[in-house]
Order: C-alpha cells, then structure tokens, then sequence
C-alpha cells in the first residue's frame, strides 16, 4: 500500500493566484474608481472595514463559486487574495457582510447601480448594441422578504423570487438588472425598468430590443416606440391574433431558419391599441403531425398541422432577417443559466429584498468584469465557462515572498501552462478604456 507522509505549514499559500487576472483587470476597468465616486454606504465605527473591501470581497467569493455569506468567511485565511486586492483589514465575515447589505435601500440601490452601469457603458466602444430582455425564477426555502407564491415551473407553488435582467447579445454583458417579488408578472415595473435602462444606454446607441411574449404589452410597445428604439416582441397567440393569421392566403416558403418554414406579415391592431403595428407571421408544419379525420374547413386544416409564431416590430427588415433575428435571443438563456450554476445568482438571499437585489447586482457587476476578462485578455474563440476559467487561469498555487522591501506573488506554472498564462499579465496592461471590441 502506497503511503505519503504529511505536515503541516504555516507558510501562506493560496489555490487561487490566477485571481491576479481578475484583479488586473477590475482595476483597469475603472470600476473601483466609478463606485468610490458614486458612493458606497459605510459604517459608522472606526474598526469597520472599507465598503470598496467588503465588495471586492464579495464580488471575488462569486468569481470563486461561494453561494452564501458563510463562504465568503472562508477567504478570512487566505492572505494571498488579501495582498493582491490590498485590504489592510482584512475580509469580512458572514455577519459583517449581513450588516453590510442591511444599509442599501430601494432607492439607493436603483442610484447607485444606475450610475455605476453608466458609466461601464460609456468605456464600451460599441455603436448600436442589440438589447435581450427577460427574467427568470428563482425558488425560495424560507420566509424571505419578497418569496411569494407565483408562477413558478420547476417547483410549483414554492415561494420564489422573479429578477428582471437586460443583455447586451454582442458583448455577452449585463445592462441592468432587478430583483422581483415571485408574483409579480413580467411587464410588472417594465416602464421604470426601460426608464432605467435608456438613462444606462441611451436610446441611440440601441440598434434592436428583443423580448418574449411575456412582455407583450402595448404599454410597453408605447414607449419604446416614443424613445424611438426599434424592437422585436415576440406576440401571445391570442384567439384574435390566430383569427387574423388564419385568414392570410399569400404565404412564401424559405428555408434559411428554418426547414418548412412559410412567411406572410400583417397590419394588427389589438383591442385596446390606438394604432395597428406590422406583424411579422411565420408558419412551421408540426413536427408530431395531429392524428385523426382532416377538418371540414382548410382553415382548421391549417391551424391543426403548423405551428405560428407572430413577432410584432418596428423593424423594416425583411420576415426571414426578422425571424432570424429573433432567433438568436436565445442565447440569453445560456447568459441566465450561466449566473445560476457559475456565479450563484440564485443565492446570497436575506431577509430584505433589498439587500438581495444589491447582493443581486453586485454579481451582475461580477459577471461584466469576468466577461471583460475572457474578451480582451483571455481573446479565445471559446466561449468559456467560469468553471473552465477557475481551473484553466485562477487555481493556481501562490504564495508571496519579499524581494528587498517589495512583495512578491510566485505562482507554480510550468511549460506551456506558464506560456498560456504569461500572456495574459501582457493583454491586460494594455487594457484601456474605451474598450474596442472586434465582434461589436
């Protein structure tokens, strides 16, 4: 039987001296500048710690997969991340940041994060961003502020919360972002939520706003059309909308998006609209062809063997470029799915919504320093994962020594591993805003 003997050390050594990067590039960003400028809510003692440490610690522990507060507590003994962010006091603990997150409100929240995205978006160098808005649920096992019963598809009847998010498709980052009571319904707060977003990014530099058909609303319909921003929303197929569409006769076949697919576009006015708006109709056959006697009437025939999908634009494109535009909202999902199991978003929950929000949006924060990283320092063609950068570029065995009266990080990486990382301290000193992206 194969046996290694073992001791103890007292030597400082941490797994995660890649965070390096991460810190490099938070730094560069101007981030830490922009939210002391702002202005974070400290504490009123002379021993509490720096508000910029407790959120660079916290914004870290996401980076590094914690999904409470009593793991951020953990990172109290690793002395290498304290020297490379330069918290002279250290990192807070679990009730420390309790405390914290206690001292945002509602409106300080909605201030604060306001500010500090706008100018993140003022450094990006992109001319018209196409915009992805959607939420999600997020399922709650306890009696927080804000866990109601609402819809809820995983865990039926489990209070839960309902964040509201925007995306930016080209730069893969978050624009604004809110934490909802579960039974508030998607359009709930939408015009404050676009009144928000058009103060982060004004309405010139948005080429395209995309949603789903929970946010089918003419309300909403409205002021996007008085902020002049052109949209898609994909529209519910009411039983007045599937009359309208089961009366069109000139449809024309393209296959482009999808196989099978027909187009036709009409001029809908919904009850309650004060003007008619284009709307964009594609027909797809079923691909489980209803079974049974075919329907008297062709109509019936129709609508039992195709699927419809109606998008209502302010688009002139053409019903192909339309649906295919559309089309690639889907990749805000992988965007979700990824601060669910990656950075935890779904956790870090408290007694008050509004410490959760904050908590919430500091991870968005997080997740668009990460996305920075992975697309001008990292420049990979891949679309990593943070669970593929954590063992690719932050797992890295340091320790700090002194040289003279400097201290020194030494990170363990050897070959082509030491190569790979090597460029990255030379990517991100060039790192500069405004940020010039070759996909924008």
């Amino acid at each position: 039987m194969h046996s290694l003997a073992h001791e103890f050390t007292n030597r400082k050594v941490s797994p995660w001296g890649g965070i390096k990067y991460y810190q490099q590039t938070y730094e560069r960003s101007g981030l830490r500048d922009d939210m002391l400028d702002v202005g974070l809510p400290e504490g009123g003692s002379n021993r509490v710690l720096p508000a910029i440490d407790l959120v660079e610690g916290f914004m870290v522990s996401t980076v590094l997969g914690s999904r409470r507060m009593a793991h951020i507590g953990m990172l109290k003994q690793d002395d290498v991340i304290r020297e490379i962010f330069g918290w002279e006091k250290g990192i807070g603990s679990q009730s420390t940041y309790s405390r914290f997150f206690r001292r945002f409100d509602m409106a300080f929240n909605d201030t604060f994060f306001t500010a500090v995205m706008r100018r993140w978006w003022d450094k990006m160098s992109i001319k018209k961003m196409t915009i992805d808005i959607d939420s999600t649920v997020i399922s709650r096992y306890g009696n927080q502020d804000g866990a109601e019963v609402g819809y809820n598809p995983n865990k039926k009847g489990r209070p839960s919360h309902h964040p509201l998010m925007a995306f930016c498709d080209e730069l893969q980052m978050v624009i604004n972002a809110w934490m909802r009571p579960g039974n508030t319904h998607d359009t709930n707060g939408m015009d404050c939520f676009l009144e928000q977003l058009l103060e982060i990014v004004p309405a010139e530099r948005i080429g395209l706003l995309r949603a789903d058909s929970g946010f089918y609303s003419n309300e909403v319909m409205c002021e996007l059309e008085e902020a002049k921003v052109k949209y898609i929303i994909r529209a519910k197929m009411t039983s007045a909308m599937l009359t309208q569409v089961l009366k069109i006769k000139e449809w024309y076949s393209n296959n482009t998006v999808c196989p099978g697919a027909f187009y036709a576009e009409i001029e809908y006015k919904a009850t309650g609209w004060f003007k008619s708006r284009r709307a964009v109709v594609v027909r797809r056959p079923k691909t489980v062809p209803s079974k049974g006697q075919k329907a008297i009437f062709e109509e019936d025939n129709l609508r039992d063997s195709n699927d419809f999908f109606v998008y209502i634009t302010t688009s002139d494109l053409s019903c192909v470029e339309i649906h295919a535009l559309y089309n690639r909202r889907g990749d805000c999902e992988n965007r979700i799915k990824e601060l669910k199991y990656d950075y935890c978003m779904d956790g870090f929950c408290m007694d008050d919504i509004n410490a959760t929000e904050a908590a919430f949006r500091f991870i968005m924060l997080a997740y668009n320093v990460m996305s920075l990283f992975k697309q001008q320092v990292m420049q990979s063609r891949v679309r990593h994962q943070l669970s593929t950068i954590r063992f690719q570029c932050i797992a890295i065995g340091s320790y700090i020594t002194r040289s003279g009266r400097n201290k020194v990080l030494k990170l363990s990486a050897e070959g082509k591993r030491r190569h790979f990382l090597e460029h990255f301290f030379d990517n991100v000193e060039l790192l500069e805003p405004p940020f010039k992206f070759s996909n924008a």
